[in-house]
């Protein structure tokens, strides 16, 4: 554990908590539920547990709250299950039309997706609307661009010059759009390699977790 003192540069309040940034550290939320109201310029003492979880606060050197380990993680859990809650019923939302996306798919993307079902039994609650995403996009490129050198080059391009060139959704990250753009450079060169391409979300959940082995 560590602690870092810094002066509060803002203060957002939104719903039941404060944001508060710090000046020279980084950014945390405040439970309104402390009673206490934030101001730029206060000095916070904020109490770190493993780099990023917030264990206590002193606000201009008067006690705020310090949490023990078995609080930490009781509020783990609650959130974790909050979470997969959240999770399920969107999924639930989805289903239908992820259905529908997966069957109208090329056979190798249908291959990838179920590689990625196969391999980790949470895919279809945790990632497969992202992944499926990705997919979709890069048939869409695919289809616009016909050769790989071509993609290449859109990829290079200003967003604005991108979206003029493809008709691709106005939503992509960085993430997803330069998965899409490696699985439509595979499925026109070799489209067998669709099917054991990383997943989209491997570089940054990990291979294991996403399903890729």
């Amino acid at each position: 554990m560590f602690e870092e003192v810094d002066e509060i540069k803002k203060v957002t309040e939104d719903g039941e908590y404060y944001y508060i940034d710090l000046k020279d550290f980084w950014s945390f939320s405040l439970s309104k539920e402390y009673k206490i109201v934030p101001e730029v310029g206060d000095i916070a003492r904020v109490y770190i547990k493993n780099g990023s979880t917030v264990r206590g606060l002193d606000l201009n050197g008067i006690y705020v709250f310090y949490k023990t380990d078995e609080q930490l993680e009781e509020e783990h859990r609650v959130w974790c299950e909050s979470y997969n809650k959240e999770k399920q019923e969107q999924f639930e939302k989805e289903k239908s039309q992820l259905d529908l996306d997966y069957e109208s798919l090329p056979d190798v993307f249908k291959k990838r997706i179920d590689r990625f079902r196969k391999n980790n039994p949470n895919f279809r609650v945790e990632y497969e609307v992202y992944e499926m995403f990705c997919c979709k996009e890069a048939i869409k490129i695919a289809g616009a661009l016909k050769t790989s050198k071509e993609i290449q080059k859109f990829h290079d391009l200003p967003w604005e010059e991108q979206i003029e060139l493809v008709d691709i959704d106005k939503g992509h990250s960085g993430n997803t759009f330069g998965c899409a753009c490696v699985l439509a450079c595979a499925y026109l060169d070799a489209p067998n390699r669709i099917i054991d391409t990383h997943g989209s979300l491997s570089p940054l959940v990990g291979s294991k977790a996403f399903g890729d082995i």
